[in-house]
């Protein structure tokens, strides 16, 4: 199955926890953060198995549905990256697709503006916080 994420590349940190499993909603930093209010609390299915389970969403549609235009450039600015997974091990749910890293064949970056209104090169435009 295709599973879309955004992530951090060397933390492996995505929208709400980091990788350890620590609870840090880097969503609340954005300007608009068009998903910030899914309900990411702490669940024992992202744990299940003695795995950590990763959410993503199983189409492009659905993250341009959940991250604007701007969210897609201040994470891009702050680091993070969209990826493509092809993954064996998941499960379907209804407003997203949880992944272990262990089921996953294939991993690549897909450039934000396959999906969004966004410049590769647009790291310096936009200030997160409006610093």
């Amino acid at each position: 199955m295709k599973i879309y994420r955004i992530e951090n590349e060397d933390t492996m940190h995505g929208m709400w926890y980091k990788l350890d499993g620590t609870f840090e909603p880097f969503i609340y930093k954005l300007t608009e953060g068009k998903s910030k209010n899914l309900p990411m609390g702490y669940h024992e299915r992202y744990s299940k198995g003695g795995l950590k389970w990763f959410s993503g969403c199983s189409d492009k549609e659905t993250m341009q549905h959940w991250f604007s235009n701007k969210d897609a450039i201040e994470l891009f600015q702050s680091g993070y990256s969209l990826y493509e997974f092809e993954s064996e091990q998941f499960v379907i749910e209804e407003h997203q697709v949880l992944f272990t890293r262990e089921g996953v064949n294939l991993k690549r970056e897909v450039p934000l503006n396959t999906l969004w209104d966004v410049e590769k090169d647009n790291r310096n435009l936009i200030v997160i916080g409006g610093n």
